[in-house]
C-alpha cells in the first residue's frame, strides 16, 4: 500500500462489471447471512448493519449487484425458512410506516406520467423497494427474535470501523478536499468507506444519536469513547449540514430522555465545544467564504454544480410539471434542459429533488414519510435507547437533507432503515405484549366470577 499523507485525489465513479471473484463474494454473503438468520434472526439484521457501509458494488448492465443486496436476499431466505412472527405487522405503528412507504411508491408511479426516461423511474422504484424490504425484514427479524444485544454490539463495532476507515485517509490520501488560504492549500475531507464526506456525515447523523441514547441510559464509558471518536470524525468531514444535523439529533435525544441536569449540561457543553472548535478551525485555516453559502465554488473537473445552481434547476424542472414532476430519477438526466449542460448529479436537497421529480405529490410523500416516522417514534411512549436514538436520527437526517440528498446513497439509507425497523419493532412488541396481557386479564375475569 502506498501512503500519500494529507493528499487529495478526485475520485470518479467507475462502472466495474461483475466478474467471477465478485460473484463468489456475493454468493458467500447471501449464504452467510442466510445461515446466520436461520440460526438467529437477530444475527441476520446485525450482519446487514455490518455490510451496509462497506458495500461492494459491481455492475450488470444499468444496475448494480452489491454485497448488501446479496445480504438482504440471504436475510429473506433465512426468515422464510424460519417461523416468523407476523403479529407485529398488524400493530398500528407498523401499519403507519407501511402506509408511508405505500405513499412513496404511489408518488414514484404517478411521476412516470411526464417522465422522459421510464427506466430511471423503474430504478427509483426498485431502490425505494429495497429500503422497504430492509425496514420490513428488520421488523420481522426483531419480532421473531427480540434480542437487541447482537444489534447493539455490531453497531458499536461498525461505528469504530467506519471511523478508522475515514481517519486512515489522512495517511493514504483522501478523494475530496477543500481549498484553504485562497486556494493555496487543499485540506482533505475524509469519507472512508462511504461515497463522500457528506455521506459519511449522514451516516453519523444516524449512528451518533443512537449511541448517545444508549450512553445516557446505560452510562457506559466505552460508549462515551465511541461517541467521542465518531464526533471527531464527523467534524473532520467538514460537512456543514451533517454537523448541524448531528447536533440537532443529539439535542432531540436529550430532550426526550431528560437525563439529570448535570448530564444534560455536560453533553450540551461538549456540543458547544465541538461546534466552536470546528468554526474556529475553519476560519483559522482560511476556508473560503463561499463555503458557508450555497454558491460554493466546485472543484475543477468534478462535473458538479453548486447548491445554488442545482436548487434553481430543481425549481425550473418542477415548473414544467408541478403536480407529478419530471419523473423519479429523471432530475440528473434533465439538467441540460435547466441550463446545466455537462452536469449530472442530484439536487443536493432531498425536498427539492422530490419536488422536481415527483411534483407536489412527491414532496408531500417525502415529508409524510419523515412525519410518520417521527410521529410513530415520539407518540409511542417507549423510551428505550434504540427508539429514542432512531427518533434523533430521523430529526438529524430530516435536517441534513435540506442541503444533501442522502437517500440517493444506499449506504446511509440502509443504516437508517435498519435502525428504524428495529426501533418500530420494539414499539410493536410493546403493543403486542399489552394487548395479550389485557386479553389474559379479560379471559381470567369470568373464571374468577364463577369461582365466587
Amino acid at each position: 500500500m502506498i501512503l500519500h499523507p494529507m493528499t487529495v485525489t478526485l475520485r470518479h465513479e467507475t462502472h466495474v462489471p461483475i466478474d467471477l471473484l465478485s460473484a463468489l463474494v456475493y454468493v458467500a454473503c447471501a449464504l452467510g447471512v442466510a445461515l446466520l438468520t436461520r440460526r438467529r434472526a437477530a444475527f441476520g439484521v446485525a450482519a446487514l448493519l455490518l455490510l451496509a457501509p462497506f458495500d461492494l458494488a459491481r455492475y450488470v448492465g444499468p444496475t448494480t449487484i452489491t454485497t448488501l443486496k446479496a445480504g438482504v436476499l440471504g436475510l429473506l431466505v433465512g426468515l422464510a425458512s424460519s417461523r416468523v412472527d407476523v403479529a407485529a405487522f398488524r400493530t398500528f405503528p407498523v401499519r403507519v410506516m407501511l402506509g408511508a412507504f405505500a405513499a412513496t411508491f404511489a408518488a414514484i408511479a404517478i411521476s412516470a406520467v411526464h417522465a422522459q426516461n421510464l427506466g430511471a423511474v423503474v430504478r427509483e422504484g426498485f431502490k425505494d423497494g429495497e429500503y422497504f424490504v430492509l425496514f420490513a425484514a428488520a421488523v420481522a427479524a426483531f419480532a421473531t427474535d427480540p434480542d437487541d444485544r447482537p444489534f447493539w454490539r455490531t453497531l458499536e463495532a461498525v461505528v469504530v470501523l467506519v471511523c478508522a476507515s475515514a481517519l486512515g485517509e489522512y495517511a493514504i490520501g483522501a478523494h475530496s478536499g477543500i481549498f484553504l488560504r485562497h486556494q493555496e492549500i487543499v485540506w482533505p475531507r475524509i469519507a472512508g468507506a462511504l461515497e463522500g464526506p457528506n455521506q459519511l456525515a449522514g451516516y453519523f447523523d444516524v449512528m451518533i444519536p443512537v449511541v448517545v441514547a444508549r450512553a445516557l441510559v446505560h452510562r457506559d464509558r466505552l460508549l462515551v469513547a465511541v461517541i467521542a471518536l465518531a464526533a471527531i470524525t464527523d467534524v473532520l468531514t467538514i460537512s456543514r449540514a451533517g454537523i448541524v444535523g448531528m447536533l440537532l439529533g443529539v439535542g432531540a435525544v436529550i430532550v426526550v430522555l431528560r437525563p439529570p441536569q448535570r448530564v444534560a449540561w455536560r453533553y450540551l457543553a461538549a456540543v458547544a465545544v465541538v461546534a466552536a472548535i470546528g468554526i474556529a478551525a475553519a476560519l483559522r485555516a482560511g476556508v473560503p467564504a463561499g463555503y458557508f453559502s450555497l454558491d460554493q465554488q466546485t472543484q475543477a473537473a468534478d462535473h458538479l454544480g453548486n447548491r445554488s445552481q442545482l436548487a434553481h434547476a430543481a425549481i425550473v424542472l418542477w415548473r414544467t410539471s408541478p403536480i407529478t414532476g419530471v419523473g423519479a430519477g429523471n432530475y440528473e438526466l434533465d439538467l441540460p434542459q435547466a441550463g446545466l449542460p455537462g452536469v449530472r448529479t442530484h439536487a443536493n436537497n432531498l425536498y427539492l429533488q422530490s419536488l422536481a421529480e415527483g411534483g407536489i405529490i412527491g414532496l408531500i410523500a417525502t415529508i409524510g414519510m419523515f412525519a410518520a416516522t417521527i410521529g410513530v417514534l415520539w407518540r409511542s411512549g417507549v423510551r428505550r435507547p434504540l427508539v429514542v436514538g432512531a427518533l434523533g436520527a430521523t430529526v438529524a437526517l430530516a435536517a441534513h437533507q435540506t442541503l444533501d440528498d442522502l437517500f440517493f446513497f444506499p449506504k446511509v439509507a440502509t443504516a437508517f432503515w435498519l435502525v428504524c425497523g428495529v426501533a418500530v419493532a420494539e414499539i410493536a412488541a410493546r403493543r403486542i405484549f399489552e394487548r395479550r396481557r389485557a386479553s389474559a386479564y379479560v379471559g381470567a375475569m369470568p373464571a374468577a366470577t364463577s369461582a365466587k
